[in-house]
């Protein structure tokens, strides 16, 4: 098959991750795969190293109209069998343009209801999405927002991870006793719930805690850490690039989330056996059990506080816990989830 993938940047995060894998494993099973992106980032060169060719689509930005213009152009110059898009700008944009060219277009759905806020944006992406070939959603949740719609065909497949690629690296070198958060910092996430735990032990608990990533409420966040006199105790590094060797050394990962699609910085930190605190939503759920993390009320701060000082304090525990983390982060390899998007494609195009 001939995949087109179509996505509005190669910059850090979790879409970009995934569409990093499941390119370069369906170019391996023989597949001639194609991305469409308006920037390059870091996962570039991991793209055109897996096999796949990378098209620049050369607009200036989400409301340019040469987006759509070029990515019909493209469609109709390439003749892919399948057309996949990744996230709001091009689940309009390119989602169109293979409505326009009469190309299967399958629309990957990586979150929930709440990251789709009223407006027009939202609105043209159901209207459009409802006559996509596929929906294929990572998580119930994103699948139970289409299912409102309603969509047609509705396919879940969860996201994966390179087991062999994380267990390849090493632990990060720390005398400290570090607890571990990633994400866009933006109210979904909800790392001020984090800093507000960490607030309440921080005068009879040793700890760094390191807030990875960055977002629309990281200044406020800094600020509220500089208020409380936390600023040499709670760090904000940005994006990094080695996320799972600090995982691996890190006394535990914590995501307040209040809502999610399928986590990608949850399941590396299973698989990278860091001790786990999640908020108690349907996403962390169906990742998790009680046998393989804490789960806490997503803004219950006093909770979250007392499954830190729970994980610091009973590390054996803690460590039975991220062992039944692996396990269920072993049923989630790349190979099975390319598979799975394979079928679908199959079925798409047939």
């Amino acid at each position: 098959m001939k995949i087109l993938y179509c996505i509005p940047s190669l910059e850090y995060g979790g879409a970009e991750r995934q569409l990093c894998y499941l390119a370069a494993e369906l170019t391996r099973l023989g597949h001639d795969v194609h991305v469409a992106c308006g920037r390059r980032g870091p996962h570039y060169g991991r793209l055109v190293s897996g096999g796949a060719t990378v098209h620049d689509i050369g607009a200036r930005g989400n409301h340019d109209p040469r987006l759509f213009l070029n990515l019909a152009r493209l469609m109709r110059q390439l003749k892919p069998d399948v057309v996949q898009t990744c996230l709001t700008q091009m689940d309009i944009a390119a989602g169109a343009a293979a409505l326009l060219t009469g190309t299967p277009w399958v629309l990957r759905e990586p979150s929930a209801a709440p990251s789709y806020p009223r407006g027009w944006k939202s609105t043209l992406r159901r209207i459009l999405g409802r006559r996509a070939s596929a929906i294929i959603a990572n998580a119930s949740e994103g699948d139970a927002y289409w299912r409102a719609v309603p969509a047609r065909r509705r396919h879940i497949v969860v996201n994966g991870v390179p087991l062999a690629e994380v267990d390849a690296v090493e632990a990060e070198k720390s005398d400290r006793t570090t607890i571990l958060f990633a994400g866009r910092m933006d109210d979904g996430k909800n790392a001020a719930a984090l800093i507000d735990a960490l607030s309440r032990i921080a005068n009879d608990t040793d700890f760094l805690a390191i807030l990875c990533g960055d977002g629309p409420r990281r200044a406020e966040l800094e600020r509220t850490t500089a208020g409380r006199g936390l600023s040499q105790r709670i760090l904000f590094p940005g994006y990094v690039p080695d996320l799972w060797q600090r995982m691996k050394s890190a006394a535990a990962f914590v995501s307040l989330s209040r809502y999610e699609g399928s986590s990608n910085v949850v399941l590396e930190a299973m698989a990278c056996r860091c001790p786990l605190i999640v908020s108690d939503i349907p996403a962390h759920r169906e990742m998790l059990d009680d046998e393989s993390a804490l789960f806490v009320p997503c803004d219950d701060a006093a909770a979250a506080a007392e499954a830190i000082r729970t994980t610091l304090s009973l590390p054996r525990a803690a460590q039975l816990r991220t062992s039944a983390a692996r396990k269920l982060a072993e049923q989630r390899s790349i190979e099975s989830m390319a598979r799975d998007y394979e079928a679908v494609y199959k079925g798409v195009i047939r």
